[in-house]
């Protein structure tokens, strides 16, 4: 359909039946092009992916294209203005060059009389299509018949520092970031995320966004690493024969996340504050940076206890990092809970005084990571063997009631590869316990909790950091467009619809949820 546009320019301009029949003519190609171009692209992706250095650019790519897609409003009075007055003359030159202009230069060469370079176009296209298409199917030989290195064999003594059991994991930790690549391209992705999206504004000659960069970092890092326990496989089980490893094990991995996180969130932060000279946000950003880092240093090991993606282990993953998947529904609920972790921080800095704020921040933090960290290990002590089972068969043991854990009666899976079951990426109501809600409970959560980004965040959040950093930029904010009296009331309007939604869906989908979960061990 959107190929189809060639023809509709062609008729407009009325440049004559032979350019519609060449216009005719690039569509296919040019759809066939795109399809084998992407093709091509994502496999060699999934061959780079299998060093470190090409597991960070392959962040980079697509976390600058989501963070591109999330933060190109900023630029909509740009487009508006090429809209309406042209775009740059090098752009258009650029525009024509790339392959993706070669159907538009057929038709225009076919409309004037210029039948060789219609032909010449369109023959280049078709060319570079096949070469797309024999590229995809060596690159795709090439996988098929070779493995993946695993890099340098782990360390058989723990670093120097770590003198206990929690920061011997710890190490672990540090160590699995570095060399699982994984796990390296999730921390490539969130900093490329955060840089690429809180630089692009400054086009637009905007630097409100720069200061935040490593908060965004922050909220990244929790939601990409709320799957811990799913990334190790059923190496579970080893833990579960030491008593009191589980514990150790869960300070240990809030530890080593916070070793990763801290220090590029404070230099980001920091370093860009100086750079955009935004110092009236450093209230703001001494509140809010201890509170989500210690938030989510407590949500990402308590979600990856209560809601694991089974993966295989991974010694059996294949060499495209791309295929082991993501789950969205995961990783828009640790946003929306790391991000809430920061409420209390953000009411306080905003309804009291200029120091509650830093102090709450710090003080939530703190408290946040300690209660839910003994939360996820009090959790994970008792149902260790009904979550070693889901990640084993991907399914979750259908009991009268939960196991206790005693290490001398465990009865472990047998040894073999991890099958993961049920659990893929994606939107599976069965396993969210949606499917025994009524159909308009089920819509009210989905689109709750897809919908509540745009009042809570959008519309509330942005527009009051950009009024507290004394950037008045309109764009598509309701509060930058009312009277200066209705702006703050607006904002907190649209926080208070955002929590709302927030909070009933979250609430709706956690009630069926644990139905879902009762029924299932009662029906046995």
């Amino acid at each position: 359909m959107a190929f189809t546009g060639l023809v509709v320019v062609t008729v407009a301009a009325g440049l004559g039946p032979g350019a519609i029949t060449v216009g005719v003519l690039a569509i296919p190609l040019q759809l066939a092009f795109t399809v084998l171009a992407s093709r091509l692209v994502t496999a060699a992706l999934g061959q780079v992916m299998r060093s470190r250095l090409g597991t960070a650019l392959a962040g980079l790519v697509s976390a600058a294209l989501l963070a591109a897609l999330h933060s190109v409003w900023v630029l909509s009075p740009l487009v508006s203005t090429s809209l309406t007055a042209g775009f740059p003359g090098p752009l258009t030159a650029w525009l024509r060059v790339l392959p993706s202009g070669w159907g538009l230069t057929a038709v225009e060469a076919a409309g004037r009389g210029d039948w060789p370079l219609a032909a010449a176009a369109l023959a280049s296209l078709a060319l570079l299509a096949t070469g797309c298409l024999y590229g995809w199917a060596a690159l795709t030989r090439r996988r098929l018949n070779t493995r993946r290195a695993h890099g340098r064999p782990a360390r058989t003594t723990a670093d120097r520092w770590a003198r206990g059991p929690v920061t011997t994991v710890a190490a672990r930790e540090l160590r699995t970031y570095t060399r699982d690549l994984h796990r390296f391209h999730l921390v490539g992705f969130a900093l490329a995320y955060a840089l690429v999206f809180c630089t692009l504004p400054l086009v637009a000659g905007a630097v409100a966004f720069l200061p935040w960069a490593g908060l965004l970092f922050a909220l990244w890092m929790s939601a990409i690493c709320a799957n811990l326990y799913g990334d190790d496989g059923t190496e579970l089980w080893g833990k579960m024969m030491v008593p009191g490893a589980v514990r150790h094990d869960v300070h240990g991995r809030q530890l080593g996340w916070l070793l990763i996180t801290a220090p590029p969130t404070v230099i980001l932060t920091l370093g860009l504050l100086i750079a955009s000279g935004q110092y009236q946000q450093w209230v703001w950003l001494a509140t809010l940076v201890p509170a989500v880092l210690g938030g989510g240093a407590g949500v990402s090991v308590l979600v990856s206890v209560l809601r694991p993606l089974p993966l295989p282990d991974p010694h059996r993953r294949g060499g495209n990092l791309l295929a082991n998947g993501t789950d969205f529904t995961q990783v828009l609920l640790m946003l929306v809970l790391t991000a809430a972790t920061a409420a209390p921080a953000f009411l306080a800095v905003r309804l009291g005084p200029a120091w509650a704020g830093p102090v709450v921040g710090a003080a939530s933090g703190a408290a946040l990571a300690w209660l839910l960290g003994r939360i996820a290990a009090a959790r994970l002590q008792r149902t260790a063997p009904e979550l070693l089972h889901h990640l084993h068969t991907g399914t979750w043991p259908t009991r009268g009631r939960p196991a206790v854990h005693r290490p001398n009666e465990l009865r472990l899976p047998r040894p073999g590869p991890s099958r993961p079951g049920p659990s893929r990426p994606g939107l599976d109501l069965r396993r969210l316990g949606l499917d025994r809600a009524p159909a308009r409970l089920r819509a009210y959560v989905i689109a709750s909790l897809t919908l509540c980004w745009i009042p809570l965040a959008a519309q509330g959040i942005v527009p009051a950091l950009m009024l507290n950093a004394g950037d008045a930029s309109r764009s598509w904010f309701l509060a930058l467009h009312v009277s200066a009296g209705l702006r703050w009331p607006t904002i907190i309007t649209m926080i208070a619809i955002g929590l709302v939604l927030l909070t009933t869906g979250l609430a709706t989908g956690l009630y069926y949820l644990a139905a879902s979960r009762r029924a299932g061990r009662t029906n046995e």
